[in-house]
């Protein structure tokens, strides 16, 4: 158990409030892609009663759609502090908490100051959100069931049970800038009966109220006025939308946030009304939607599982004719159901992702951020931001291609000579880095961005930068300071005249050598590519939007539907399979293999076997 909470102290420790807000530039529809900013403002306590702007305290500010980048024990995975604080890509930070379960309390409970969490983890808060969730979003091991009150959740010594109280608890003293509310996921093997989905929709409407009834010493007297304020509560919570791949469940459940509260439930919760009042976002983890079963609990790696392209299981779909009554929770009494879509009780097929995300949000309000997770390439992320409008992504694809080697190479949208590699087959979207083909090949990672040093007269076209830093490798223009007292950075990237100054790209050949000889800066530089890729990539999807050169012209229709028509160019040019992951995750398996004793002698006889099979192929 935990340390109590002083609610007390933790008011006098605290000179302000975190206020996130969300603004929509542009929408269209309500499912249609939408432009918006996302600003994390510090107001300090003694201004709570004046009008606050934006450009006045904001502490970070980033335009969506962008990504949200996962970490592993508070660490993005293969990169140093210096390397996220250095990183534009890298904006949010989001920290799986269950991976600190070991030790009671958990090693961050012991950082004293007045921001814990961002202290103890190093990132600059000028440059970053950080939130906290409970579980990892792609961990989808099978894992013992939940409890009314409690979570299971898995760290090195093995499951753990998580308390709604000690959760509170982590939040309140940790003050992330964002934290998710608990859900109750099954982690079990489908499919789910109509009682486990209630039950699930129940417990998480539950813990949620939980998560919003306030510390009565730690909130203020009154709230700081702040233009597009998306919550009435002291914390920045997130909620997860429930009901699985069941869209009535779903719609009850946004049901139970959008309804007006009374009696106990609203006494416990004052001074909201209703649940979603004290919500800044809603998250969708498309992991735990795939329909494959739980894998048995063992090591946990972020990376993508071998079979995460197939198809959903038709065993994952619920009965929906059952789940219409399905009580809202804490009435004990039926009410009116959701309208439904025609027909959908005999849908012979599992419902799109599309259509779930949609159905979760059809009776909520437009104006707050959509965070999705799990999503597997870029095209299911356009299609995302296509029919469903969402703002936010998870960047775990990114880390996933690096694990394995892979160089990604996309652009959206494409330049007017993009096309297929020859008539029915498509590009690959990042290049294998593991395979022998590289070797010898001393270009830069990416064909579709240049490195900061190279000259653009020696392309056909105009390229964007990737600022990353295999491509456009910068050394530190004073000494590197080894000291806990620079606790931002530890050296300065601009020299007297406030120039940089860029070396030559990295090439494939040699992130190849550094892969085959297990060197860990290869992963390095390949997560900083990936993730600059990853960013570019939405950076486009953005400048279409407003008009392709930043200038909000154009009528909305007139882009909706250009944007659909680059989104086709984009399916038709690269292989949404995702083959170069499966083919690359089978080559550093191969090299893995090859360490140990005797690995030179086996890794030369490989070389000149695969050397003779080139010539007699010639």
């Amino acid at each position: 158990m935990g340390t109590t909470l002083d609610p007390g102290s933790q008011s006098q420790e605290d000179g302000g409030a975190r206020v996130l807000t969300f603004h929509l530039r542009k929408s269209w529809s309500r499912f249609g892609p939408r432009l918006g900013r996302i600003a994390l403002l510090e107001v300090p306590r003694e201004e709570y009663t004046t009008d606050i702007s934006i450009d006045e305290t904001s502490s970070v500010t980033f335009d969506t759609p962008n990504i949200l980048v996962g970490t592993s024990r508070g660490v993005v995975p293969h990169l140093s502090r210096d390397h996220c604080n250095s990183a534009d890509a890298i904006r949010w930070i989001n920290v799986p908490f269950e991976s600190f379960m070991e030790q009671s309390p958990p090693v961050p409970m012991l950082q004293t100051g007045p921001d814990p969490l961002r202290t103890f983890l190093g990132f600059d808060k000028r440059r970053h959100i950080v939130s906290l969730c409970l579980r990892d979003p792609m961990d989808t091991r099978e894992m013992p069931p939940n409890g009314n009150t409690y979570v299971s959740a898995l760290c090195v010594r093995g499951v753990r049970k998580v308390t709604l109280s000690e959760w509170r608890e982590y939040a309140y003293k940790l003050k992330p800038d964002i934290v998710f509310a608990l859900s109750d996921t099954p982690f079990t093997a489908p499919p789910y009966s109509q009682k486990r989905v209630t039950k699930s929709i129940e417990r998480s409407i539950s813990w949620l109220a939980d998560m919003l009834r306030p510390l009565k010493s730690s909130v203020p007297s009154c709230s700081p006025s702040v233009s597009g304020r998306l919550s009435q509560h002291p914390l920045n919570v997130f909620v997860n939308m429930a009901g699985g791949t069941s869209i009535p469940a779903r719609e009850v459940f946004a049901h139970s946030l959008a309804e007006e509260l009374h009696g106990p439930d609203l006494e416990a919760v004052k001074p909201i009304k209703r649940l979603d009042d004290g919500v800044v976002g809603y998250s969708f983890h498309l992991a735990t939607l795939r329909g494959s079963v739980p894998k048995p609990l063992g090591p946990h790696r972020r990376n993508q599982q071998n079979d995460v392209f197939q198809l959903e299981s038709p065993n994952m779909l619920q009965d929906t004719g059952k789940l219409i009554e399905v009580p809202t929770p804490g009435d004990g009494e039926v009410p009116a159901s959701p309208p439904l879509l025609s027909g959908f009780a005999e849908y012979p097929v599992p419902p799109d992702t599309a259509s779930l995300l949609q159905a979760s949000l059809r009776q909520l309000p437009e104006g707050k951020p959509r965070l999705v997770t799990g999503v597997r390439s870029p095209h299911e992320i356009l299609k995302l931001i296509r029919d469903v409008g969402a703002d936010i992504f998870e960047a775990d694809l990114a880390i996933a291609a690096a694990n394995v080697g892979v160089a990604l190479d996309f652009v959206f949208p494409l330049p007017p000579d993009h096309g297929p590699l020859e008539e029915g087959k498509r590009k690959d979207v990042g290049h294998n880095l593991y395979d022998h083909v590289y070797a010898r090949e001393y270009g830069r990672l990416s064909d579709c961005l240049a490195g900061a040093a190279e000259s653009q007269s020696q392309f056909p076209t105009s390229l964007p930068i990737c600022p990353c830093i295999a491509c456009s490798p910068r050394s530190p223009a004073s000494h590197v300071h080894h000291s806990n007292t620079f606790d931002v950075q530890s050296y300065e990237e601009t020299d007297l005249n406030g120039k940089v100054m860029y070396g030559p790209p990295r090439s494939r050949g040699y992130l190849h050598h550094l892969l085959h000889t297990h060197e860990m800066s290869a992963h390095t530089m390949l997560v900083a590519h990936n993730l600059a890729v990853l960013d570019r990539f939405l950076s486009g999807v953005r400048d279409l939007l407003l008009g392709g050169d930043g200038n909000d012209t154009g009528e909305g229709e007139g882009k909706i539907t250009r944007f659909a028509v680059e989104v086709n160019r984009f399916e038709s040019v690269y292989d949404e399979s995702m083959e170069v992951l499966r083919v690359a995750r089978k080559c550093w398996h191969e090299v893995d293999l090859a360490r140990g004793k005797g690995r030179l002698g086996r890794e030369k006889e490989k070389q000149a076997l695969i050397e003779a099979r080139g010539v007699s192929g010639g």
